[in-house]
Parts: C-alpha cells; sequence; structure tokens
C-alpha cells in the first residue's frame, strides 16, 4: 500500500449514471490484485471514497464509478489531466479455486470481478441487473477465454430471473463462485452453495472511512467473530460471513 498521485487519462459515461475513470498511476496498477481496492480524495471533499480496481496494466487502472452522491458527481465533472490523491492498493483480493470458475455481478458489484476475471484468463463472468439498460459490462475489453453472460430481472437482455435463479440453473458440480453485489443475492448464493457444497468467495461492499482499519467504521460479522471489510476484506470466504 502507498499513498501516491495518479492522473486522469479519460473520464467517460457507460450508462445514465455509471462512468469509468481511467487513472495512470504505475505504482499501484503493477501490483494490484483482482478484488482489491484504492481509496480516492475527491477535490473539494475531505474524507476518500473506496473504488474498486476494475482493470489494470503496467501502468493504468481503471475505476467504474455509480454516479450517487456529491463526491461521485464531482468525479464525474473531472477533465482529463486532473490530479488525484489516492491510497492503494488495499484489502485483499479473490484468490482462484481449482475448476470452472463462475464469477457473478450484481450491478456496480460487478466492477470487483472484472479484473479477476482477466487475469484468470478463462471463466465465466455474468453481469445481473434489472434490465438491459443497467449493463455496461460488454464495454470492457476482456480476454477471449472470459464468457460474457447477463441476467436481468425483467427478461429484456440474456438470462431472464436474478444471480441466484440463475446459479441455480448453471451451477455444476466441480464449479466454484466468486460474487459481488447487493446483500440479498450475496445471502440466497451463500444458502445456495452451502446446499451444494461449492466453494466460493464474496467481496463485500461497505462505507469506509479511513480504508485501513483505523476507524474500524467497516465492521462486518463472520464466524470468526467481528472483521473490517476494508482491512481483513473486501474478500471473503463466502461461508464464513454472517449476514444479519
Amino acid at each position: 500500500m502507498m499513498e501516491t498521485r495518479a492522473v486522469l487519462l479519460a473520464n467517460e459515461a457507460m450508462t445514465k449514471d455509471i462512468y469509468k475513470l481511467k487513472l495512470h498511476v504505475p505504482e499501484i496498477a503493477a501490483g494490484v490484485q483482482g478484488g482489491q481496492f484504492v481509496h480516492l480524495q475527491v477535490p473539494g471533499f475531505s474524507l476518500r471514497r473506496p473504488f474498486t480496481v476494475a482493470d489494470a496494466d503496467e501502468e493504468t487502472i481503471t475505476l467504474i464509478i455509480r454516479r450517487q452522491g456529491k463526491g461521485t458527481s464531482a468525479l464525474e465533472q473531472l477533465n482529463p489531466g486532473s490530479e488525484l490523491a489516492l491510497l492503494g492498493p488495499l484489502g485483499n483480493g479473490f484468490t482462484p479455486f481449482p475448476g470452472p470458475g463462475l464469477l457473478l455481478g450484481g450491478g456496480i458489484g460487478t466492477a470487483a470481478l472484472t479484473l479477476f476475471a482477466r487475469r484468470l484468463g478463462e471463466c465465466t463472468l455474468v453481469m445481473g441487473g434489472k434490465q438491459a439498460a443497467d449493463l455496461w459490462l460488454n464495454q470492457l475489453p476482456l480476454p477471449i477465454g472470459v464468457a460474457l453472460e447477463f441476467a436481468t430481472e425483467d427478461g429484456s437482455k440474456g438470462f431472464a430471473g436474478n444471480l441466484v435463479q440463475y446459479a441455480k440453473k448453471s451451477l455444476k458440480p466441480g464449479m466454484w463462485v466468486a460474487a459481488c453485489g447487493p446483500m440479498p443475492m450475496l445471502t440466497g448464493l451463500q444458502d445456495l452453495l452451502l446446499q451444494r457444497k461449492i466453494p466460493g468467495q464474496f467481496a463485500l461492499e461497505e462505507r469506509m472511512a479511513c480504508g485501513l482499519g483505523a476507524c474500524r467504521g467497516c465492521t462486518c460479522t463472520t464466524t470468526k467473530g467481528n472483521a473490517l471489510v476494508c482491512k481483513d476484506g473486501p474478500v471473503f470466504a463466502a461461508e464464513e460471513v454472517v449476514f444479519s
């Protein structure tokens, strides 16, 4: 982990409320793992914001951001050439299991899986949303070995249903799962994985203040006791997360 400054190379809209930032920051790009995040300083705001690293090469990282408040709206207005302070890479990333991997991303949670998919090279990556207009996964360049699929609750693109329903239909013995998304989705997936004795990992989404574990503001519950999403996660073994 290091504190450094990044130069904004591109700021592009993906959907009506999702955009991506491409940042030149070779110090972080070289060592980041799929599932890790950076803590970004938003100009004009005191608290940093955590964003998962959705893609990386030797010198750049890509962040995919959902506009949902003043801070994320301010970032969306930045022009290429802007400098941003950030900490990273932070947290623990995904670790693959033997056998075929099924990666399941609910909405913006899909961003936690895309770099992991790139590093795997071969897997199935599924993005879920309410409708086709919410989906942006096909706008990211991924290796040919990564099979992209979609699930929409209204049936407007891909599988008709949510990601838990998709997993019930698609999971086979010998497979494993990596997932990130809303709590109801992860809760349903956890039940399914336990029933079928399928291993998996979940990246948890949580509000963070310091991003380093000092403020203890992102506590979650696990079978081993309380844990911090920023420091002990954001990736946890699927079976050890305790959902209230």
